[in-house]
């Protein structure tokens, strides 16, 4: 691979901080779904969204945060 190469193509990983928050609520409606309430494990949210236990922390503190937020982001649209 030329220095022209590696210059031009895509970092191996890239922070998208904007787009994260969506994932993850992405990731936990499927697996609150898939697994209900209690069968969903935030580090199973976490590996769904191909993030660490510790990223999903950054934008939600539990489970009940999360899934509150899961119920707002796609419920709650709906009613409207």
């Amino acid at each position: 691979m030329s220095l022209m190469d590696s210059a031009t193509s895509a970092p191996r990983w890239e922070r998208r901080k904007a787009e994260r928050p969506a994932e993850l609520l992405a990731a936990a409606l499927d697996l609150f779904v898939e697994k209900g309430y209690a069968g969903t494990r935030l580090e199973d949210v976490a590996a769904r969204a191909n993030v660490s236990k510790g990223t999903l922390y950054l934008y939600f503190a539990n489970k009940q945060d999360l899934f509150k937020a899961v119920v707002r982001e796609n419920v709650v649209a709906l009613i409207h």
